[in-house]
């Protein structure tokens, strides 16, 4: 009987096993609101370190709904900065590009509000449209980004939660 069980077990443990699973980023649900051109929920958590050429520019590493895995070749570069007497923040402003582990990418342009006391940030990030190409071909789109510095790894962290519309 134990015989008969161990093998009844097995082959469900083998059945299961062999299912296709949904992904995570490509779900039947996302493909139906990509082509209804409504907002589609987009969310990244990314850490950027400093180019050690260019001290203003930041390479950004990390994971986003639709595209994955983000490519090391993503980038962002702080292009103004305006500081305000008797404030204790400054604002950054600047662009870039956010590219996917397969070279889908899209343009972006960015502002945030920093804290000049721990490093901490709030602001925004849009997606310009046009410029995306792969699974971000005519993107649009606006998410707010929270963040920090990391003063031990040399760089920043980020989280973004929005979305994006797809035409």
């Amino acid at each position: 009987m134990k015989t008969l069980m161990y093998f009844f077990v097995m082959a469900v443990i083998v059945i299961a096993g062999c299912a296709k699973d949904d992904t995570m980023f490509e779900t039947q649900d996302n493909l139906e609101l990509k082509k209804a051109k409504v907002p589609v929920p987009f969310k990244a958590d990314c850490f950027a370190v400093f180019d050690v050429e260019i001290y203003w520019k930041l390479w950004v590493s990390g994971t986003a709904t639709h595209i994955g895995k983000i490519d090391e070749k993503s980038f962002y570069i702080i292009e103004a900065t305006e500081y305000m007497e008797g404030v204790p923040y400054h604002i950054n402003t600047g662009s870039g590009k956010l590219v996917a582990a397969n070279g889908d990418c899209s343009d972006i342009t960015f502002w945030v509000k920093q804290s000049d006391i721990d490093g901490s940030y709030t602001g925004t990030i849009t997606f310009t449209p046009g410029t995306g190409t792969g699974k971000l071909e005519g993107v649009t789109g606006t998410c707010n980004m929270v963040g920090g510095m990391d003063y031990e790894k040399g760089g920043t962290w980020f989280k973004l939660d929005g979305f994006l519309v797809y035409e």
